[in-house]
């Protein structure tokens, strides 16, 4: 997906119960003597790296029990157990339920968001790319929906507009081959069978690169059993975006080298139909610039399928 610019407006360490709170600092034995907030990504829940007396750190993510969020931060927290020692992921080190709260904490990552227009860094995120789909199959986690379970209902939105009509400012090249477009949209899930675990949310700040430029993933909220090459066409709008063509590098990668340009046409396809969709809606008041980023990942995905299919 495409790399996120705005600044969720995510509920901060002070504003957690005490009594919340103070169950975290006994859980990590010590005194949490601040806590730096994340400012990334979409989620309104709290996400901040606490800094503890001794200088210990870890990463907390805590949310109301009742809140919508709170299902993905515990599936988060399900999927990521165990999995650093397959692949370079944070550790979780508890989650606890306290005074209707969920609390989900990990191992604090020192890094930053790898930028991909760097060819370096891009590359130190396709080598983990490939190392996942290596360590990851089959998936060591039970359970796990498939992708075509969990995704073939939100992706058909091509479809959905050719049925009851397009928006009125919808993207002329797009309404010109509506048609085409909700054709198109479904084949991906003849490609899509596997056992691999996915992560299925890739974009720059779901990734941390650090000083030595390892790449570690994070937010594990979406994992799927799949093919492995969906993680990498979900990766490459925000290659796009950072100005680097995805087309060679999905002609070389393992996990696309072998795969039938029309796989990826139909992803690339479904997911700009999607973001089409969402960009439309409401913006939810703690998240002001979600419908912005869904719009650029949509103009991104749809000028990019364009030049590949060909169609005018």
């Amino acid at each position: 997906m495409v790399v996120f610019e705005g600044v969720a407006r995510r509920d901060e360490w002070p504003e957690l119960p005490e009594s919340v709170r103070e169950a975290v600092a006994d859980r990590l034995g010590g005194t949490v003597v601040s806590a730096v907030n994340q400012r990334g990504g979409f989620s309104h829940g709290m996400a901040s790296v606490l800094v503890l007396a001794d200088g210990r750190r870890a990463f907390a993510k805590a949310v109301r029990g009742s809140d919508s969020l709170a299902r993905a931060y515990r599936a988060e927290a399900a999927a990521a157990q165990g999995l650093s020692a397959l692949i370079p992921t944070p550790e979780v080190l508890f989650t606890l339920e306290h005074d209707g709260w969920f609390v989900v904490v990990f191992e604090s990552v020192d890094g930053r968001h790898p930028d991909l227009s760097r060819p370096d860094e891009l590359q130190a995120v396709l080598a983990l790319l490939t190392h996942m789909a290596e360590a990851l199959t089959p998936s060591p986690l039970a359970g796990i929906p498939t992708v075509a379970e969990k995704f073939r209902p939100l992706l058909r939105y091509w479809t959905r507009f050719a049925e009851q009509g397009p928006p009125p400012d919808l993207n002329r090249w797009a309404v010109r081959n509506l048609e085409r477009l909700a054709e198109l949209e479904t084949r991906w899930l003849d490609w899509s069978g596997g056992e691999t675990l996915l992560h299925t949310d890739l974009r720059s700040d779901n990734l941390l690169i650090d000083a030595s430029g390892a790449v570690a993933v994070v937010d594990w909220a979406w994992p799927c059993r799949g093919a492995a090459w969906l993680d990498l066409a979900n990766l490459a709008p925000a290659i796009a975006t950072a100005g680097v063509h995805p087309d060679p590098i999905l002609a070389e990668h393992p996990a696309t080298a072998d795969l039938a340009p029309a796989a990826i046409d139909s992803f690339l396809c479904a997911l700009a139909g999607y973001w089409s969709k969402q960009s439309r809606r409401p913006a939810p008041p703690r998240s002001p610039g979600l419908r912005s980023y869904q719009a650029r990942a949509a103009q991104t995905s749809l000028t990019w399928l364009k030049s590949r299919t060909g169609w005018f």
